[in-house]
């Protein structure tokens, strides 16, 4: 009886319990607001309207030494399912057989049209002028935008895409798995599905801020009332995230939630062209609007909080209960959610191990930062 007291005694709150217990359930009311209000959104879209009329578009295909890959997978955009279209690829600066292969394909197909990027000419370090050349080449006023190294998942690829052009948007946001492998796998899944369901579920909540260049659509007419990349031309990422914040309004975007609709293609194959990609990101994002910038920062800030917070209730509190309490409420009901969204969105990898790598990218997230916020330029 005595043992079952001192039991039930070492339950009793402690000053220390209360005040983390009170801290850390606060931080973890608002991340949950954030985390369901925003990433709940994210769903699938519904099946395009095959009997819809839908207007000519134009892939455009950005291609720097990608003759492989062009090889292997053009046909694969000539022979969509769509009513009128085109595909114009732009070769910038390829030192492989690129050009050769492009033009030689564009005899035989009259939907292939191209522009070649001398490199002896040229000096270009992004993606920017090959895409403004594309955009000038192409003749319809819808314009689809991805890279070669991409693969669509099908022939109706392109008949989802132009679905989300329903009246009034002018902007659509697709959805770009990347295939991985491995812990740095595992790691990539895990940042790329967080980017993904902020892009889309803030462009569901009317707040859009960003697409991938990989699966993204405008009009001519909203990129030339902007003046296209002029605003931002001289750096030379931005092209997607950068451009939209320019152009995007509440009511003129739209989001394709739908495995047909996927573009695939390899992500990171190692830790150097994982953290290249990484610092090419975050060091953009140092230019983005401050109330886009404050919303994105606010669920990295509130997890290391909460992790920081949680490590030193574990050292203080009279009871490991209480802390392992908090973190379950924490961690079941968002590794639900983010098996849910993972699974949809097509990058599952990280899944499994969600609460470890939440843990680790809390402390890494900050690293990784800082380093980019200080950086003075990228290397595209």
């Amino acid at each position: 009886m005595e043992n079952l007291n001192a039991y039930f005694e070492s339950l009793l709150f402690s000053p220390t319990d209360t005040l983390f217990t009170i801290i850390l359930g606060v931080i973890w009311i608002i991340t949950a607001i954030y985390f369901f209000f925003y990433y709940s959104t994210v769903k699938r879209s519904s099946k395009a309207n095959t009997s819809t009329s839908f207007p000519p578009a134009s892939i455009i295909i950005c291609a720097r030494d990608a003759a492989m890959h062009l090889e292997k997978h053009l046909q694969d955009w000539l022979n969509q399912d769509y009513p009128e279209f085109e595909v114009v690829v732009v070769d910038d600066c390829s030192a492989d057989e690129t050009a050769y292969l492009i033009v030689t394909e564009a005899k035989n197909n009259p939907r292939l049209k191209y522009v070649l990027m001398d490199p002896a000419v040229i000096k270009n370090g992004g993606k920017k002028l090959a895409l403004t050349l594309g955009i000038k080449k192409a003749q319809y006023e819808h314009l689809v935008l991805t890279d070669a190294d991409c693969i669509p998942r099908g022939d109706q690829w392109l008949k989802h895409m132009m679905s989300g052009f329903t009246p009034g948007k002018s902007i659509v946001l697709g959805v770009a798995p990347l295939t991985a492998k491995g812990i740095i796998g595992g790691l990539v899944h895990y940042e790329n599905v967080f980017t993904a369901l902020n892009y889309l579920g803030m462009a569901q909540r009317q707040q859009p801020y960003m697409g991938v260049g990989r699966s993204l659509a405008y009009t001519k007419s909203i990129y030339n009332s902007v003046g296209g990349f002029s605003s931002h031309h001289h750096i030379p990422a931005g092209d997607d995230d950068l451009f939209v914040q320019s152009v995007a309004t509440k009511i003129n975007t739209s989001v394709v939630i739908e495995p047909e609709a996927y573009i695939d293609s390899n992500g990171p194959k190692n830790f150097q062209s994982y953290w290249r990609q990484r610092m090419r990101h975050l060091w953009v994002g140092k230019l983005y609007k401050s109330s886009v910038s404050l919303k994105l920062s606010l669920m990295p800030i509130l997890n290391l909080l909460f992790w920081t917070g949680l490590i030193i209730f574990y050292g203080f509190s009279s009871s490991l209960l209480y802390p392992t309490a908090l973190l379950l409420l924490k961690i079941v009901p968002e590794w639900i959610l983010f098996f849910q969204k993972s699974k949809l969105l097509s990058m599952p990898l990280a899944a499994p191990f969600y609460p470890l790598l939440n843990f680790f990218h809390s402390f890494w997230y900050v690293f990784v930062g800082i380093r980019a916020f200080f950086k003075k330029k990228i290397i595209w």
